[in-house]
């Protein structure tokens, strides 16, 4: 699949949505149903916040694991092929968290889940790369984000109703079969290409992976450092809310129903994240974004009734949503032609937050209580901002020299007009 520089962006978006858009958001689906059903799932358990955050990072830190894996699959055989690789055991082990309430086999289940779930944003990633221009990125990766979205306002509405409904194992069987259901339409679409074009194989030549990332260390730490803080917050996000919706003793619908109110607000915005990154340069949707994220966190820890808890939702989920595929299409701009190993390793680095965010959270809320666990993580929010507008700048345009100079040294080739394209 290669870009295509003059394709509108509607057309574009036309040829990617059953491709790549419809099973993305139908995979994860899947895991926007578990965003309230699993800390419900552990605290009724029994389970101390601590062991919670434990169970949930582990989430993380298969993400972290299977990252450089994933990016050898993809260099290998391919984005398409990783992609239903992943699929298949984020499906399978959402259905399985059901079945025992042991924590070592739930963080078991938790670290096989993360190591689907980052090859199937790998892929995705690299699929939407390839096909996109520089111009059209940050829309076509919004997209991506806006798809996450849909999922995670759907998800965890039919999460908290089913657990109401018909209790946690049979929710979590509906979870993995809901997110196995993304593969129909992948399959479908290409089933109808010619035989031996059904599923491309990569686009540059693959060298070893530790020969990719050694070349490319110093610009994966300027590249990660940032996002990492931004997943910390973001991840924790998805722990303290729903917790503290159960503190205040709402039923499993209505914590649901909490999580689904920021999360709509996100998606009603996204559109305008890859309007702003295309139309003025990455920090315009950034700045503005991660500033009310960082905000709703500081309303969440200094309320306390269920009603700030809504308004704080509200705003974290308008800046939420005004992010929509930022990290995606930074990872994007950054990227070398042997992208499948960098794109890896970087959302490996991403993904160090998905493990930090609950762990801290778990563990602030066992010393201090859940709203200083929510004001510490709007201080690392803050923090990100100003990592990513200091270090990185605006990297559809890369000014700062110890940047420029990385990309230089890994480009490897030049378009027509003499700017060097990665």
């Amino acid at each position: 699949m290669q870009a295509h520089t003059s394709e509108p962006g509607r057309s574009l978006a036309r040829r990617l949505a059953f491709e790549v858009y419809v099973p993305w958001t139908l995979a994860q689906l899947g895991r926007g149903m578990l965003l309230p059903v699993v800390p419900l799932y552990l605290r009724d358990a029994g389970l101390s916040y601590t062991m919670v955050a434990v169970v949930l990072a582990s989430l993380g830190l298969g993400a972290v694991l299977g990252g450089l894996p994933s990016g050898a699959i993809a260099g290998r055989f391919g984005p398409e092929w990783l992609f239903v690789g992943a699929t298949i055991a984020t499906g399978v082990t959402a259905a399985m968290l059901g079945i025992s309430t042991a924590v070592l086999a739930l963080v078991a289940f938790r670290l096989l889940y993360g190591m689907g779930a980052v090859g199937m944003r790998v892929s995705v990633q690299m699929l939407v790369n390839m096909a996109s221009p520089v111009r059209l990125r940050g829309r076509s990766m919004s997209w991506l984000g806006g798809a996450v979205r849909l999922a995670f306002f759907v998800g965890p509405l039919v999460g908290g109703v089913l657990v109401d409904a018909v209790g946690f194992s049979a929710t979590f069987a509906v979870c993995g079969v809901t997110t196995l259901c993304g593969l129909v339409p992948f399959l479908a679409v290409r089933r109808d290409r010619p035989e031996g074009q059904r599923f491309d194989r990569p686009t540059v030549p693959w060298s070893s992976l530790g020969h990719a990332l050694r070349r490319h260390r110093g610009l994966l730490l300027l590249a990660g450092t940032g996002p990492a803080l931004v997943m910390t917050v973001r991840e924790g996000r998805n722990v303290v809310v729903p917790l503290i919706g159960d503190e205040l003793g709402l039923s499993a619908t209505a914590v649901g129903a909490l999580v689904a109110i920021g999360t709509g607000a996100d998606l009603l915005l996204f559109p305008v994240a890859g309007w702003l990154m295309d139309r003025f340069g990455r920090l315009y949707a950034i700045v503005p974004a991660f500033s009310l994220l960082g905000l709703g966190m500081l309303v969440l820890g200094m309320s306390d009734t269920s009603t700030g808890a809504i308004v704080a939702g509200v705003i974290m989920g308008v800046g939420n949503g005004m992010s929509a595929g930022t990290m995606l299409t930074l990872g994007g701009d950054l990227a070398p032609s042997d992208a499948g190993p960098f794109l890896a390793a970087l959302g490996m680095m991403q993904d160090g937050g998905v493990v930090i965010g609950p762990i801290l959270v778990g563990w602030m809320a066992d010393t201090a209580g859940l709203a200083r666990s929510a004001l510490v993580l709007a201080v690392v929010m803050f923090v990100a901002i100003t990592y990513i507008v200091v270090v990185l700048g605006d990297t559809a345009r890369p000014s700062r020299p110890w940047l420029v100079a990385r990309l230089e040294s890994t480009a490897t080739t030049t378009s027509n007009d003499g700017k060097i394209e990665w």
